[in-house]
């Protein structure tokens, strides 16, 4: 399962790389993230890997994020696993001008389990939304004065 979501920042790609390229600043925009953890590797960088644990109402669960690709400060790579899927991300960040960024983002949700494989389609609104709404708090976030 595969989509694209593209969101304009009012920032140079300067300041939105390096207001995403900070772990600390995940916590402000994915605000269910509750510890980041890295088990190998130097943060950030191609090869590292985390394990970064979430709580949604009662539910706590933890992924494992491996940085796939890095090429500063234009894409960013990584893949979350878990039991139930490998979710893949690629963020691309492109100059539209000096005070403009476009942040680009393309998913794919490669599902593991008979279940997942079953009902994890059906989902793909939800995944999307979820999406959305972190884009949208980072936007928030980076463009703050």
């Amino acid at each position: 399962m595969k989509f694209a979501l593209e969101l304009p920042l009012q920032k140079s790609r300067d300041e939105v790389w390096k207001a995403f390229d900070n772990p600390e600043n995940t916590k402000i925009w994915q605000p269910s993230l509750i510890n980041f953890e890295t088990v190998s590797g130097t943060q950030g960088q191609t090869g590292a890997v985390s394990k970064l644990t979430y709580k949604e109402g009662k539910r706590e669960f933890s992924l494992i994020e491996k940085v796939t690709h890095r090429a500063e400060p234009d894409r960013f790579d990584i893949i979350y696993e878990n039991e139930f899927a490998d979710n893949s991300v690629k963020n691309t960040f492109v100059i539209v001008n000096d005070n403009e960024t476009l942040w680009r983002s393309e998913v794919e949700f490669k599902f593991k389990t008979l279940i997942m494989k079953l009902i994890g389609p059906s989902m793909k609104t939800n995944y999307i939304l979820r999406t959305e709404r972190d884009m949208q708090r980072f936007k928030d976030f980076v463009e703050k004065p």
